[in-house]
């Protein structure tokens, strides 16, 4: 390469110096390695011009210019137009990359932001769903209080603050002794209450009322015929709604008047872990918990009545040919040895009971939701009517 540098030095005479040295510099790197004594090879051109064309290297000078004409000497046209169209080639590549690499940053993005917006909508959809049913319930409150309010021609008192009893000492008509008897009603239907008549006309799966004072169990009761598992997943309007209703098991009889045999009444619910429905309910585990709690009312569609907790037990969903006691079958308690066997077993399986007794003849309210202490567990509180 000597005899190249002595003719770049004599075309670089009377030109920018700066320019001179920047185009050396170059020519320096793009030749780095080879002997100075040889003359230029095509191979070697060949590579040079590569490196020139990929890097995009312009030179400031004749010096530089004089050089690119060299190489234009020691190549074809056919060798430049194949370098060429490698380079294109791969710079096109490096663009396809460089645009997914774009598209793939924008895909990330928009999942990451459906992503969020999704576990924002989880995590409030049952915040969401809670609001909903405390409103939907809300409502079906204050038709039972307008019902009673216009069945007793006196202002309707909240359910959650005033009792029968205390009704009957101030003097008001309760729903219990004033009954709707239209003649053109059958046996079942004519002895509502007043104050659920509005709501058994919109919903005639509706049976009753479940309340515990001092406590967010406050729920209409809803029986179907043949299914106990219809409202586990509906609302009052029959609309889909993942926390349910109360449930009433189909096989009891509500109207007491029409019953064949004494019976206890079973209520299902969901134990859900925002508090709706049975969500509550494990608050009994705690007997500190019950012995502030111990008065229920479930107050069917016939009937209004109050019932106080006698035990509070675990169990769970037995197979077919499982020898275990069954509290869901627990309805038909015509006979002593029914009862009896419920008694012995309710007792036998209680984690704790009350000062409350229950005997032959007694009506017993069983309120049962799941419990995660085993596989298809049960927590179940048993109490028994007393007025």
């Amino acid at each position: 390469m000597g005899t190249y540098r002595k003719e770049y030095n004599s075309y670089s005479t009377g030109y920018d110096p700066k320019a001179v040295e920047h185009d050396l510099q170059l020519i320096s790197q793009l030749t780095h390695g080879m002997s100075g004594k040889k003359k230029m090879t095509m191979h070697q051109a060949q590579e040079i011009y590569y490196k020139i064309q990929k890097d995009n290297i312009c030179f400031q000078s004749e010096t530089g210019e004089s050089f690119l004409s060299s190489l234009y000497e020691n190549t074809t046209d056919a060798q430049r137009q194949q370098i060429d169209r490698a380079i294109q080639r791969k710079r096109q590549k490096k663009q396809n990359r460089k645009r997914l690499l774009s598209i793939n940053r924008k895909i990330a993005c928009i999942v990451s932001a459906v992503v969020l917006i999704s576990c924002i909508v989880c995590i409030n959809w049952n915040l969401l769903m809670d609001l909903r049913t405390n409103y939907q319930t809300k409502k079906l409150q204050e038709k039972i209080l307008e019902a009673s309010e216009a069945s007793s021609g006196q202002p309707a008192t909240s359910h959650n603050n005033q009792t029968k009893t205390e009704m009957q000492k101030e003097g008001y008509q309760t729903a219990e002794q004033e009954t709707i008897l239209p003649e053109e009603q059958d046996d079942i239907t004519a002895a509502i209450l007043p104050k659920f008549t509005q709501l058994y006309e919109e919903n005639q799966d509706f049976a009753g009322w479940l309340r515990i004072p001092g406590t967010k169990i406050d729920y209409p009761v809803m029986t179907r015929d043949g299914d106990n598992n219809y409202y586990l997943d509906k609302n009052f309007e029959q609309q889909h709604d993942k926390n349910g209703l109360l449930i009433l098991d189909y096989r009891n009889n509500i109207d007491l008047r029409t019953a064949d045999v004494p019976q206890n009444f079973i209520i299902y619910g969901h134990n859900m872990r925002t508090g709706v429905m049975f969500g509550t309910l494990k608050n009994y585990k705690e007997k500190s918990f019950c012995d502030e709690h111990m008065t229920i009312r479930f107050d069917t569609l016939y009937e209004e009545s109050e019932y106080r907790v006698v035990a509070a037990m675990l169990s769970g969903v037995a197979y077919e040919d499982e020898d275990v006691f069954r509290y869901y079958d627990a309805i038909d308690l015509s006979t002593e040895e029914n009862f009896k066997a419920f008694q012995e077993n309710v007792l036998s399986n209680a984690i704790y009971t009350t000062e409350e007794t229950f005997v032959y003849g007694d009506t017993c309210l069983i309120l049962s939701t799941c419990d995660n202490y085993k596989e298809d567990g049960r927590f179940v509180l048993v109490a028994k009517k007393v007025s």
